[in-house]
């Protein structure tokens, strides 16, 4: 098996003796144990008359087996283990997977291969998760990429599986008795749960015999099925489904375009990728690009290029373009742009340097990437199984082994005009057509012939061009020497406004670093209007950045410029070599930024566009946006800012430019493979080049105090209710925030089973601990298709009467288990260089400058008596309640429900009149 350079974990492959496809790995440094297993069965294999039925019967594996007959067992189970699980259907094939702390892990397993082997499908379990699973098309009949789905459905071969309806409602689902249902599902887990049809891959610090014998023990029972030929499929798309344009109206104010050409399935030449190098050249960022000829038109925001289903037989390529308004009007001239762009790929594009420059990057990605969570890495080689053979499971997706130009060309070949799907994705379109299901409105036309003749022969455009060769190819992978006076964050440099910390890497060993300059700004204190401004500014500057640093970003030298409450940040991560050099370039020209009136008008269209469109969020999601805008000062409601973006003066953008960069205070941070003397150096140029501006303090981060119990009401799109109970615990010590995480880990899973499972209140049901710059607090949410506001408060507040209850009841060792899972979570070793990079950044915001808060948390934690918890949960209640808030969704012509609780009426000014916690 094929492994990366700095790849410490160790790796088994076998196939158990009915069939079974498993992949071990054993990662000593693992802050949990995971598995996956991965099955061949998707929406393809529903049955015609029961479209949904594969859905429904993921669903129903989690409701009971022979050993385990309580729903959520599992779920159960790993609530104390520090765990969770979770699955998902595609359309060929299944997905369930789940982590654990280690010693919880072998119990998982057992239960894990039941619920795979044996689900009992009760009758009255299957009606209630009807409920669960019409809820959830519900909600999703207000997301427009579900709707676009349909569409692409309905617009396909009837004949081809993906024509399929995939989600199953209650429609479906209610033309069929209960018992004529269960013997469906029976049928089909019999037929498609079998060893040679399913992977499993286990990620675990336990050694590798240790998982071969868990392995053997628990899914060696799985039976071995019959060997059943792969089924063919016809084409995707008929000859008229092809040369078509499709005009679909969003609920959003989108304004996409999207050309897809119609492949056959190209895994088959994985190991040369040709389509690596067509997607390279398209989505080409820099000067001379396809999106920079566009940006410079006004006509598109952005660009991506290679996306699209795929399949065992089919393979849709996608340009996908965000548009202006003036881009929607203009459509056909950026087509002839695009198809321009690709005869120019056909005649300069298919070199051999090329693909070695690619053939290069690919194998830094391979070598040098940041190892994920168990459950991801897990999850992900559970799929790889399907799709690789065992030398190339690791390296599959990323090595380019062979440079074929033929395959190249003669794939550019099929990116013609009439093998073109072109899709208009506009707010203000004639249609005449609905998509079944979701009631998308669309139309499709054949594209003119003309039009198709004129684009085979599209004009020169002199200032396309493609890239140059990349400057960073041959960034330094060797190591530094470690200086171990820096192995914890030590300020090496420190003045007025300004201090930098530094911190070298002694584990993870790879050539990378992570640098945070975080720039606190007086002028922020102007408030809504001039925090408006500043996302068109930040806006503007990432695009600027996204064009001049686009080779670094393609070698694995990364950015992203932002807002947050306090100024705005830069943030660089990757290969080290050369990244303080770029973070300097970056950091003059935002001091120095001249914008034009175009550059202007992109970022306020796009940001007045993301606003909008945030507008639309479904409801449970405008809750948590409102709850944070109230507890936070320094935070602003889109509803606010959005008129003011809308009328943004260029002048005053230049204005206001001006005072952002006036009064500065910085807090910067440089983690990872740099000498010492490297990082002071620079240290020392960032405060010579900022010497004039940093005369600011740093903001405080403050947090409003709920005093009482208050309400505020939310407007919201879509006919779901949504409800968001949050209390906010009096103090923020480390006691009270150990009983508000603990407390919180008590009751999500009783929480969800009562309410979600039991209840079926809704689809969206949960709990969270939610601090609020750093103040702990817990929320409870419910969104709801059918149930009204005031019944999902009453069933929140009555399961916080009775959880004090719960918790006495339970057993010592489960409440002794929940505590030191919490614990070591708490304690649990960084998996990657960027993620303790995170984390040692956020304790220097939290000014824990002994990096030890994890570790007095977790030792708070198990200290924590049974009767300071129940004493806790007395916060919950009204008489002896915390601080708090209840959020709802408001709807138009829906009356004002009745609620408990001081009602908020104007946002900005119960802010303004608020103590804020300092």
């Amino acid at each position: 098996m094929i492994t990366s350079t700095y790849d410490r974990c160790q790796y088994r492959h076998l196939v158990l003796d009915n069939g079974l496809n498993v992949l071990l790995v054993h990662d000593v440094e693992s802050r949990k144990s995971a598995a996956c297993a991965t099955i061949a069965l998707g929406h393809f294999q529903d049955p015609d008359a029961c479209p949904g039925l594969t859905h429904l019967l993921e669903h129903m594996l989690f409701l009971g087996c022979q050993d385990y007959p309580a729903a959520n067992h599992l779920a159960d189970h790993l609530s104390l283990n520090g765990g969770h699980v979770n699955a998902w259907t595609g359309t060929e094939q299944s997905s369930f997977y789940f982590d654990a702390l280690s010693n919880g892990f072998e119990e998982a397993l057992a239960q894990f291969s039941a619920m795979l082997s044996t689900p009992l499908f009760d009758q009255n379990a299957i009606q209630n998760e009807l409920k669960a699973i019409d809820a959830e098309f519900h909600m999703k009949k207000q997301d427009d990429l579900r709707r676009l789905y349909q569409v692409h459905k309905e617009t396909c071969n009837p004949a081809h599986p993906f024509s399929k309806f995939s989600v199953g409602n209650q429609e479906v689902f209610g033309r069929f008795e209960t018992d004529t249902l269960q013997s469906m599902l029976r049928d089909m887990h019999q037929r498609h749960y079998y060893g040679k049809n399913m992977s499993l891959c286990l990620v675990s610090d336990l050694p590798l015999d240790a998982q071969e014998q868990l392995c053997r023990r628990h899914f060696s029972g799985i039976p071995i099925g019959q060997n059943t030929a792969p089924k063919a499929y016809p084409p995707l798309y008929l000859p008229d489904q092809l040369g078509v344009v499709l005009k679909i109206v969003p609920l959003k104010t989108a304004r996409r375009m999207i050309v897809s050409f119609a492949l056959e399935d190209i895994h088959q030449y994985y190991q040369s990728k040709p389509l690596n190098l067509i997607s390279h050249l398209l989505g080409d960022e820099g000067p001379g690009s396809l999106l920079c000829y566009l940006k410079e038109r006004g006509w598109a925001t952005s660009l991506s290029a290679g996306g699209g289903i795929q399949g065992s037989n089919f393979k849709d390529f996608n340009i996908n373009l965000q548009l202006t308004s003036s881009g929607a009007e203009h459509w056909q001239d950026i087509l002839f742009s695009l198809f321009a762009c690709i005869e120019l790929i056909k005649e300069e594009g298919v070199s051999k340097w090329r693909f070695e420059e690619r053939q290069k990057f690919g194998q830094m990605a391979f070598d040098f990437h940041d190892k994920p969570k168990a459950i991801d890495l897990a999850s992900h080689l559970a799929v790889q199984l399907h799709y690789y053979p065992p030398k190339d499971l690791l390296s599959g997706e990323y090595l380019l082994e062979n440079f074929s130009p033929e395959l190249v060309h003669d794939l550019l070949g099929q990116m013609q005009p009439d093998n073109m799907r072109l899709k208009l994705i506009l707010p203000e379109q004639e249609t005449d057509k609905r998509a079944a299901w979701y009631d998308t409105p669309y139309a499709i036309q054949a594209l003119p012939p003309t039009l198709l003749q004129k684009l085979k022969s599209p004009p020169v455009i002199p200032s396309l061009a493609l890239p140059l060769p990349n400057p960073y190819v041959h960034v330094r992978t060797s190591l530094h020497d470690v200086d171990r006076r820096y192995l914890t964050p030590t300020k090496l440099l420190e003045g007025e406004s300004f201090s930098f910390w530094f911190c070298q890497d002694d584990e993870f060993k790879q050539p990378k670093g992570e640098l945070y300059l975080s720039f606190d700004s007086s002028a922020v204190l102007e408030g809504a209007g001039l925090c408006a401004y500043k996302r068109i500014w930040t806006n503007m500057i990432q695009e600027r950045l996204n064009e001049d640093f686009y080779q670094a970003n393609i070698a694995g030298m990364h950015f992203h410029f932002y807002a947050h409450q306090g100024g705005f940040s830069l943030h660089t991560s990757g290969f080290s070599d050369q990244q303080f050099p770029m973070a300097e370039q970056m950091l003059r020209q935002v001091l120095s930024f001249d914008f034009t009136h175009e550059e202007f008008e992109l970022a306020k269209a796009k940001q007045g566009q993301a606003m909008q469109n945030s507008l639309l969020n479904k409801p449970v999601n405008r809750l948590f946006n409102h709850l944070s805008v109230l507890m936070q000062p320094l935070s602003f409601a889109l509803e606010d800012m959005l008129p003011i973006v809308e009328t943004a003066d260029f002048a005053q953008m230049q204005d206001i430019q001006s005072r952002l960069l006036a009064s500065l205070h910085l807090e910067a941070f440089a983690h990872g493979d740099w000498p010492a003397r490297q990082a002071e150096n620079f240290a020392t140029d960032l405060q010579q080049l900022l010497a004039n501006r940093l005369r600011a303090n740093a903001l405080p981060r403050d947090v409003i105090t709920l005093t009482d119990s208050y309400r505020l009401g939310v407007p919201c799109q879509g006919p779901d209710n949504a409800v968001l109970l949050y209390f906010q615990t009096p103090c923020a010590d480390v006691s009270c925030i150990a009983l508000t995480i603990l407390v919180e880990q008590l009751l999500a899973a009783p929480f969800f089973n009562e309410l979600r499972t039991e209840k079926q209140l809704g689809y969206l049901v949960g709990s969270g601990y939610m601090p609020y710059n750093q103040h702990p607090g817990i929320g409870f949410y419910i969104q709801s298709p059918n149930v009204e506001i005031e019944a999902l408060v009453d069933a929140i507040r009555q399961f916080l009467t009775q959880s004090p209850d719960a918790i006495a009841a339970m057993e010592e060792q489960d409440w002794q288990l929940l505590k030191q899972g919490i614990a070591k979570q708490l304690t649990s070793r960084d998996t990657s260089l960027s993620m303790r990079s995170q984390r040692l950044w956020l304790a220097i915001g939290n000014q824990d400058w002994q990096f030890d808060q994890p570790t007095r948390l977790a030792q708070q934690l198990l200290a924590l008596s049974r009767e300071q918890v129940l004493e806790f949960c007395q916060g919950f209640t009204p008489t002896k309640g915390f601080g708090s808030v209840l959020l709802y969704s408001q709807h138009a012509r829906q009356a004002e429900p009745s609620l408990e609780g001081k009602l908020i009426t104007n946002l900005l000014q119960f802010k303004a009149k608020a103590n804020p916690i300092r």
